[in-house]
């Protein structure tokens, strides 16, 4: 089965500036894959030429096929775009029926999408509507026709922390019934959990395709959070043997370079009674700043 998502060889630039340089990746079916990158990165391009929004170089396929040449386009892939696009005098029962009618479903469909989204009893014009709500109706339209495949940029964005408990759930289920997801989000301790795969994406090239796991191997830089009774003769003995120290508020130390093991060796030959010894988990948002930190 060929993968859900295949981009090889993508290249746009704007201004004569290059966006995207030979940007290529896979997403496969079955997972939720992770699109990070700072800002101007060209996340949001590579996005749009994926659905068949921007023009440029390279080929970008969904389930073995140009976008526009899938038969039923909004039954295998839905979009949820950063900005919602719609008239701000519709109310968003209107705005689904109008993408319901454009991509010849029935009109149970945008009742259907408003209930999952859980937007079902709001009917003020979308105007009025919340970030929030307005986030929720972007997720909405991708979800209208049940596609198989889900692209959503920035998809967290705007909700509180109860929808994103719900979005989180509603990927996850979607990605274990066998289908698949590829999201951008800047909020990486949000989504962490979710993410199967990564793709990092800086200065428009993929720095890193593969498990989230091995990301993090990667680029780990653990940190352990030490606290002693002589925090300013520990630190020097553990600089002395090859830390980073950094002193942190509430008088704690915070070193990288030596695991708690050594740590605790260090003070143990100085006679140093430690009263805090803490390792810390690297997360994806701190893997990510070592990654982008370290590219040219």
């Amino acid at each position: 089965m060929r993968a859900a998502i295949e981009v090889a060889g993508l290249t746009a630039a704007f201004g004569g500036r290059t966006v995207l340089d030979g940007v290529a990746f896979t997403v496969p079916w079955g997972a939720v894959t992770g699109f990070v990158g700072v800002n101007g990165a060209g996340k949001t391009t590579t996005l749009r030429r994926i659905v068949g929004l921007e023009a440029g170089g390279g080929v970008a396929r969904v389930a073995g096929k140009a976008y526009a040449d899938l038969e039923a386009p909004a039954e295998m892939l839905g979009c949820c775009p950063d900005v919602l696009g719609a008239a701000p005098g519709q109310t968003a029962a209107q705005h689904l029926d109008a993408l319901a009618l454009r991509a010849g479903l029935d009109r149970g469909a945008a009742r259907r999408a408003l209930a999952d989204v859980g937007l079902s009893g709001v009917d003020g014009r979308i105007r009025a509507l919340s970030l929030g709500q307005r986030r929720r109706l972007a997720i909405a339209g991708a979800l209208l026709a049940e596609p198989r495949v889900l692209v959503l940029d920035e998809p967290f964005d705007g909700l509180d922390p109860g929808g994103r408990r719900w979005l989180s759930a509603r990927l996850r289920a979607h990605a274990d019934a066998g289908g698949a997801v590829l999201l951008s989000a800047h909020a990486l301790h949000e989504a962490e959990p979710l993410l199967d795969r990564l793709v990092c994406l800086h200065a428009g090239a993929v720095r890193f395709e593969g498990p989230t796991e091995a990301f993090l191997r990667a680029h780990a830089s653990p940190v352990v959070l030490v606290r002693s009774l002589d925090q300013p003769r520990l630190a020097r003995a553990l600089q002395a043997a090859g830390a980073v120290v950094h002193r942190r508020s509430g008088d704690a130390l915070a070193v990288r370079e030596l695991d708690a093991a050594a740590i605790a060796r260090v003070a143990a030959r100085l006679g140093v009674l430690l009263t805090e010894l803490a390792p810390r988990r690297t997360t994806l948002s701190d893997a990510f700043a070592a990654a982008v930190g370290a590219a040219p």
